[in-house]
Order: structure tokens, then sequence, then C-alpha cells
């Protein structure tokens, strides 16, 4: 059977945008994606807010490069991580263009890939999945424009391109949500549609992989 980690933000953990809580098991796309891979064993490591290498003064513990060597170890061994982040480093107030995201994405891909600084049994394979673009239209019309604004937008789709030259510079597949999905009602947070796409299209993709 195969490990498969996905580290992410609140679209891994489930948010429900028209409701603000978790969607559950059956909707989110990693339950829909064990169901999919009984091979496999999705672990969840989803948590709101979460950035790549960025601290949130609003949102403590949200920094992804602090919890990231923890969830390695506690899950080791693991044949694959899926990492997801990348939205949260677009709130305006990072102020973060879309190539310093990407190389927040890069340095959290060099600790997956030194597995004896944390004494993992072994290295995963990494998969890079950049997260789907945020909806201005929708964005514009939810309680999500306090946080990101017009320059988010840009960034987040400016992303995907900076995360695929990642990805390739440092031997890790790639795949674009947005490619399948989009975010939902309130132009950041998935759909239970938008899950159902997502697990589909990783179902199908994963395998070539591993």
């Amino acid at each position: 059977m195969k490990t498969i980690l996905c580290y992410g933000d609140s679209n891994t953990w489930g948010y429900d945008p028209l409701t603000a809580n978790r969607y559950p098991r059956g909707v989110r796309w990693t339950s829909r994606l064990q169901a999919a891979l009984p091979d496999c064993c999705i672990l969840e490591e989803g948590l709101g807010g979460r950035t790549t290498v960025f601290e949130d003064d609003a949102r403590f513990g949200r920094r992804g490069l602090t919890h990231l060597p923890v969830a390695l170890k506690t899950h080791d061994p693991i044949d694959l991580i899926l990492i997801m982040l990348g939205t949260n480093d677009c709130k305006s107030r990072f102020r973060a263009h879309a190539c310093e995201i990407a190389e927040g994405l890069q340095t959290l891909i060099e600790v997956v890939q030194s597995p004896r600084l944390l004494h993992l049994r072994q290295a995963p394979e990494v998969l890079l999945v950049a997260p789907p673009m945020i909806d201005a239209e929708a964005l514009a019309k939810g309680g999500m424009r306090f946080m990101f604004g017009a320059d988010s937008v840009e960034t987040s789709r400016l992303l995907p391109r900076f995360c695929q030259e990642t990805a390739r510079r440092m031997g890790a597949h790639f795949f674009d949500a947005s490619k399948v999905t989009g975010a939902g009602a309130d132009g950041v947070h998935l759909s239970p549609e938008g899950h159902a796409a997502l697990a589909d299209a990783l179902a199908a993709f994963l395998p070539t992989i591993l």
C-alpha cells in the first residue's frame, strides 16, 4: 500500500464557504481520493490559513515550513507528499509576488528531499499542486475580499507558471488544479463539485507517477 501525505491549507482541510464549517468525509477531495484509490493510504494534513514560509501575525501556527518536518516524521515512511499551498501567500498583507511564493514552495521541497536531516527512512516523491486560482467576481461578493485584493487575484493567476518551473527545477511532479476546478462561492474555497473534480483528476493522475 502506498502512503500519500496531502499537505495543504483550508482547501485540503475542507472549508465550506457557505457555512464556514468543514465538509464531511465523502465530500472532501482527500476522502474522495481515498475512495478512488483503495490501494493507497491518503493522509490529510490540511490547515486553514497555512502559508508556505510566511509568518502570519494574525493567525498563530500557520507557517507551513515550521510544521512540515513534524508531519513528515509523524507519518514516516511516506511514498508521496502532495503539496497544495500558495493561496494564503497571495493575501494582500504579505505583498508577495508569485515568484516569491514559488521560492517558498521550493524551500518546502528542499526539506522533503533532505531525509537525513529529518532522520526519515526515505525521501518521498513530491507532487506540487498549483492551487485553484482566486475568482475575482466571486471574491468581490464575499467576506474573503478583506484579505484578498485585486493584487491577490493577479498573483494567483501567475502562480501556476512559477510552480511548474519550480517543480521542474526540483525534480518534482506537477499538477495544475485550475485546469480541472475553480474556486467556489467566496472566490477562494472549493465547492463540493470542485472537491469532486479535483479528486477525480488526481485519481487518474497519481497512478501514473506512483
